[in-house]
Order: structure tokens, then sequence, then C-alpha cells
């Protein structure tokens, strides 16, 4: 009899069934589903049969390629929550046509990075897993696409001698990162391209010798070159930051200590030496933990940072001041920290705010800090720990973070293998992920008798170095940029804030100086291209920097 009836009248009549058995007295075994309702009797049971699969095609038909639907409800689902629910044929897969994106909605048939709803279809078996190789192209046709990409950024005056503003940290905000800019700088410096390196420096120098700066001026007397004036620089230009910290400042006379090693300049090399001693004679601590403080403006102010105290060692380092490079070392060394019963290790964040150079030692957030691992490696900065065991105490902290930090995402159809900013975040960070592929590649290098004790961590260290460094070579060859995050909304730190899925200048600066240090396994490490190792060529030492004329500093200054 219901054979012949539409599907929507099928569907109404199977309600009304459905009415009727919840009307009928009923035992445990009623079930309009099941079709075993004994008091309604055997017509319904047959109406059941008949009704059900009319029933079922008009809710099928009604869900749009939906794979479930509920007969007693008439609503469409994902997921089959429910044993009675109806399947639906799913005939057109959105799979195919997503370009290897690993989920697609059946209902819109649009594709997706993430699965975002729990119906979405699974076409990760199209989605290359695993260790995945770099795109065939040459590291230095990688190395060009970033100094192309770089370069475009530089925004020149008409007679193209000087810059008119710092390079963009981000594609769509106006935010110039100091930190950011001075990566810049050292990369360019690395593939020789002084003029555009200098001219980055050269609007530091304008910032730092102005009668009326924005960062915070310092007193000049025991600055190296006895200027009248000097400020070290604020975080950001443009949308500005206005805090001044010590590790962003570092990271600075870094960048005027290589170019002057490339470049043979004394007068640049005396702007690296002014930012040193302004930073020890402003944030220097003398008690037993040694280091410098975090900021001359903004807060927090008088933590000693890790991260920060990592730079300074590595300036104080280039410029062969061995009293400040071995405080530096003291407060890093100190910040080590076992945990789990001694099984791993890390560096803590710093030292509590309060009092300037108080002796705290900060264990916040609570979760492991990246940078205070991967950077500390790079820069060799717990080499000299007092026991003699420092570089097996950056392995064991370097096996640590690569067991928790480690992270994946997908991103426009691409698998990629990177670290978190933090334990406690969420989502590849760029910026450290190229970091930790160099620390990776320097601790193989330079410390190969702390994995020699470890055949475990040497396999690790070098499984996840060619995953991080392929992933890296892999995003450069598709765009000629990093981005900072490819995660869906942004890498959380989560300590505070999130990196976008933008295009990223010192993410993209961190990638190209991998790939000078080393662009693949089969090839040697340079330290050439590690930024916190001592240069290639010498640093002009203080005297002769002294003696040579400033007019680096007056040409911009008059």
């Amino acid at each position: 009899m219901l054979a012949g009836l539409s599907a929507e009248v099928a569907f109404i009549t199977w309600n009304m069934l459905l009415v009727a058995c919840l009307a009928t007295p009923r035992d445990a075994n009623c079930s309009i589903v099941s079709g075993k309702c004994p008091n309604t009797g055997y017509l319904l049971v047959q109406l059941n049969t008949k009704a059900r699969t009319a029933a079922a095609e008009s809710c099928c038909t009604r869900c749009g390629g939906m794979p479930f639907c509920s007969l007693d409800s008439g609503n469409c689902y994902g997921s089959k929550r429910k044993d009675y629910y109806e399947s639906c044929p799913v005939t057109v897969s959105c799979c195919a046509q997503c370009d290897g994106l690993p989920f697609c909605s059946p209902v819109s048939k649009h594709c997706y990075a993430s699965k975002r709803k729990d119906y979405y279809t699974n076409c990760s078996s199209e989605v290359q897993s695993g260790p995945q190789p770099a795109l065939p192209v040459d590291p230095e046709a990688l190395l060009n696409s970033v100094d192309s990409w770089m370069l475009a950024r530089m925004r020149w005056t008409p007679d193209r001698q000087q810059l008119t503003g710092l390079l963009k940290t981000y594609d769509g905000f106006d935010r110039h990162d100091a930190y950011d800019n001075a990566l810049a700088a050292i990369y360019l410096t690395m593939r020789g391209k002084l003029r555009e390196a200098k001219a980055i420096l050269d609007f530091f120098i304008r910032e730092m010798y102005v009668g009326t700066p924005q960062g915070v001026a310092l007193e000049t007397d025991s600055l190296p070159s006895n200027r009248s004036q000097f400020a070290l620089l604020i975080a950001s230009y443009g949308d500005m930051d206005t805090a001044v910290d010590v590790g962003n400042n570092a990271w600075v006379g870094i960048a005027f200590a290589r170019y002057a090693a490339a470049s043979g300049s004394g007068c640049y090399a005396l702007v690296a030496h002014d930012i040193l001693a302004a930073i020890h004679h402003g944030r220097g601590c003398d008690d037993g933990l040694g280091g410098f403080m975090q900021r001359l403006r903004g807060h927090p102010q008088n933590t000693r940072s890790t991260e920060h105290n990592i730079d300074m060692k590595s300036l104080a380092r280039m410029l062969h001041d061995e009293a400040l490079q071995a405080s530096a070392e003291s407060f890093i060394s100190s910040m080590h920290h076992e945990y789990s019963g001694g099984e791993r290790a890390k560096y803590l964040i710093g030292t509590d705010n309060g009092e300037p150079c108080n002796a705290n030692r900060n264990h916040w957030p609570g979760g492991f800090i990246t940078d205070t691992t991967f950077w500390n490696v790079l820069a060799d900065g717990d080499v000299n720990a007092p026991n003699g065991d420092g570089p097996q105490r950056m392995a064991k902290a370097m096996g640590s973070a690569l067991r928790e930090v480690d992270a994946t995402d997908v991103f426009e159809g691409q698998t990629y293998h990177g670290v978190r900013f933090t334990s406690l975040g969420s989502g590849i960070q760029w910026e450290n992920t190229a970091s930790a592929a160099l620390a990776m590649a320097h601790l193989i290098r330079t410390y190969p008798q702390t994995l020699d004790a470890d055949p475990s961590l040497r396999e690790l260290v070098q499984q996840r170095l060619d995953e991080y460094r392929n992933s890296i070579k892999t995003m450069l060859s598709k765009y000629g940029f990093m981005y900072a995050s490819v995660h869906e909304g942004g890498s959380d730190t989560g300590i505070g804030w999130t990196y976008f899925v933008k295009p990223h200048l010192a993410a993209t600066a961190w990638a190209g100086m991998m790939l000078v240090h080393q662009s693949g396994s089969d090839v040697s490490v340079s330290e050439a291209g590690n930024p916190y190792a001592v240069p290639p060529q010498p640093v002009p030492y203080k005297v002769d920097a002294l003696s040579e004329s400033q007019h680096c500093i007056d040409i911009h200054n008059r």
C-alpha cells in the first residue's frame, strides 16, 4: 500500500505511526524504530518496513548530503550518534576537489584545513602524513627568494640613499619592530647585501643619537663614543610599542657588530660598544646571579630574563668583553632546572619582578619555554657551567623541549612540523622553529659527545631537525617567505599573545639564516649562519673603533 507513496507522504505516515506507537500501552521492547511493538501488532511492523524506506529517502533528500538522519525528528547529522539513525548515501566526495586539504563539508562541499564540525568528511588519507621531503628547490634559489621578499619591503627616499622607515614586521600592520629589523640586517649582512643592511642600521643610529629620543635617554659619561646624547630603542615603530627591552637592543647591537665585522667599519662597531655599555650601566646586576634586568621602560621592568641574557652573552662575546659575557653566562646557568625526577630539564624564564636585581627564580608559567633552551644552545649560553657539564645540561634540555613543544599543523594541503612557543600554547611558531633547527644543527656539530652518550637523543634530534628544516624549505618554496603561524586562528603562545597567520619578517629572516647555517644534513654546518656566533671576520676592538672617525654617527645627527 505504501510502496507508491511520495517521499513526503511516506515521511508523514511514518511519523503518524510513531505517534500511534507512543500512544499505545508499551512494554520494554516497544520501539517504532525497530518495528517491535507487540501491543500494536503485525500491521505496524509491515507498515514500518515499507514506510521506513520511503521516509529514509525523504530525510536523506532533505539533508543535502549529510550521512545520517533521524526518522524520529527528521534532523540531519554528520555522525551516527544513535543506533537508529538512518544512513544516507553520500555520493559526492569533496576530497578530490580540495587539493589535499584534510577535511570537507558534505553539505557545502567546501574544504577546510581543520575539522571545525564533527560531520566533516576526513580526507586525511589523501594528505601525506609523517615527515615530508622538501620540494625540489635548490637552497640558493630559496635564499634568493628570501632576498627578494625582504628587499621588496624596503622603502627608500627618492634618491635611494636612506630608508624612510624600518621594514614591516607583519603584512597588514603598520608595525616595525626593532628586533625583526635587527634580524633582517643580520641576514642581509650574511648575504653580502651590506648597502641594504647599512640602511637599516642608519635608521637605528638616527633614533639613538638624537636630542629628543623616543626611547630611554641615558647618562653618556660611560659610553665609549663620549657622545653627549644617546638612547636605547623602543620595541616597535609605526604602531608603536614604547617599551625599551634589553633583548631587543642587544639584538640591534649584534646587528651592528656583525655589519662592522663584514665591512671593517670601526664606527659601526663603536655603536655596538655604546649599546653594550648603555645596557650594562642601565640594567646590569652585580650580585651572585649576575646578568641584566629586562627593561628600562615598560612592565615587568626589574625581572632578569633568561632570553635577554642569552642575547647579551652573545653581544658581549662578539665585542670581546669577557666580564659582561661571564656575568650573562652566570645568570643563564643559574636558571637551569631539572624536573620529572631528574629525567628532564629546562631553563626557567628568569627572576621575579620587584626590587632591582632580586634573586627569586620565577617558575611561571609552569610549562616549557621554547627559546630559553634552543637559543641557549645556539649561543653556547650555558657552556661554561660551574660543574663543567654545560653541554650535557643544554642537550638534556633540548631533548625535553623536543618532547614537550613539538607540533604539527596542516595549511593549504601541506603538513608542517615545528615547535610551539611554549608547551602551554598551540600551533607552530615559525620564528622559534627556524631557530630550533639552527640550534639542533649546532648541537650536533659542536657538542657531539652529548649525543654519543645517548643514541636515542641523537636519533630524536636528527629526526626533528630533518622534519623542521624540510617544513621550512617547503614553505619557502611555496610562498617565498615564512608565515608567523599557519595554525587556524594563529599560534597562541600560552603566555598572553598570539602570532598571526601572516607573512612575518622575523620568521623569514631566521629561515634564511637557517639555510646559510646548514641547508640539509648532506652539507656541512657553517657557523657564519649562526647570528649568535662570533662573526667569521673579527669585529674591530674598542680601541680600534675609538681611533676611527665617528662619521657614521655624525652624518645622521647634524
